[in-house]
């Protein structure tokens, strides 16, 4: 199977149908009582994915779906949830006891995910890979991924991002306590591809856009100290639930699920350690007719800093 760019897959396109849609119709309606004001939407830069590894193609989706200022309208201000914030703030104090990966510009950010997906959201056989991804440290754009089969050890196969940004890799600079990173989230927002006349002030300032960011960067390395800062900014988000039940990562680890709020047509689910709530990895699921089924599942195996894109650490 050869791996390319390629147009957002249905599951990933579904949703943005949708989300357009309702945002569209709101904003027209609103528009109708309203002096026009319109707001020129900015684009998410070129989209990163392969099949396999959906949460690259997804890295603006994430933004899209979880933009509470439009969403809050049709689903409420639901109240916060103890039992998630409680596990968020757990997971913090176990992030800030994490070593930290100290890297300069010019190293590479190793990372080794597990994934299990299937090429279409609700049918088809269920795809099991491990893939292996060097992110540029500093302003590189050059990057390198790979995958094979779980079933096939020794097969690895290159995949062709030549022309593509890079996906989220070592975050630097950040504030180490919540209110200072929740206010530079807000300060540098990432694009957003919603139709004009959107307010885009609104949607940054909602919290659960926050917790979308949140979900975006948890696909790179934030240092020990700000993703303590990042999961108590996030426990802080309303609406966030735990999924009943145990629930294993694409690793089979043991895990707990907490809820993203604020999404529309689908469930995205941050997977943490049951015991440690070290945050372990995440799932989308498709819903249709009150009906969930997993599309993909990732693991996050290791992450390192090395010299050199291809080295192993």
């Amino acid at each position: 199977m050869t791996h390319t760019e390629e147009p957002l897959g249905n599951f990933e396109e579904r949703l943005l149908v949708e989300l357009k849609e309702h945002v569209t119709t709101r904003t027209a309606a609103e528009a109708a009582l309203t002096t026009p004001n319109t707001v020129r939407a900015t684009r998410w830069g070129a989209r990163w994915r392969a099949p396999g590894w959906r949460l690259a193609g997804v890295g603006g989706l994430v933004a899209l779906l979880t933009v509470g200022g439009l969403l809050a309208q049709t689903l409420g201000d639901a109240p916060p949830t103890a039992s998630a914030a409680e596990i968020l703030n757990e997971a913090a104090e176990t992030a800030r006891q994490q070593p930290d990966l100290v890297a300069r510009p010019g190293q590479f950010l190793f990372i080794e995910m597990r994934l299990t997906y299937r090429e279409l959201p609700d049918s088809g056989p269920y795809i099991k890979e491990r893939l292996q991804r060097w992110v540029p440290v500093g302003d590189g754009t050059t990057w390198q991924q790979r995958r094979r089969l779980e079933s096939r050890p020794d097969e690895w196969r290159t995949d062709d991002v030549s022309h593509l940004s890079p996906p989220p890799g070592y975050f630097q600079g950040l504030p180490t306590e919540p209110e200072q990173l929740a206010q530079h989230l807000r300060d540098h927002p990432r694009p957003l591809d919603l139709p004009a006349g959107a307010d885009l002030e609104a949607i940054r300032n909602e919290p659960t856009t926050i917790f979308g960011d949140g979900m975006v960067m948890l696909q790179g390395y934030v240092p020990p100290q700000s993703l303590g800062a990042l999961f108590q900014v996030m426990a802080q988000v309303p609406g966030a639930t735990v999924v009943p039940g145990e629930v294993r990562d694409a690793a089979g680890r043991r895990g707990v699920a907490l809820r993203t709020p604020g999404v529309f047509g689908a469930h995205l689910d941050l997977i943490f350690d049951r015991e440690t709530h070290a945050y372990l990895g995440r799932r989308d699921l498709q819903v249709r007719d009150g009906k969930e089924s997993l599309y993909q599942s990732t693991a996050i195996m290791r992450m390192a800093i090395v010299d050199h894109s291809g080295q192993q650490p």
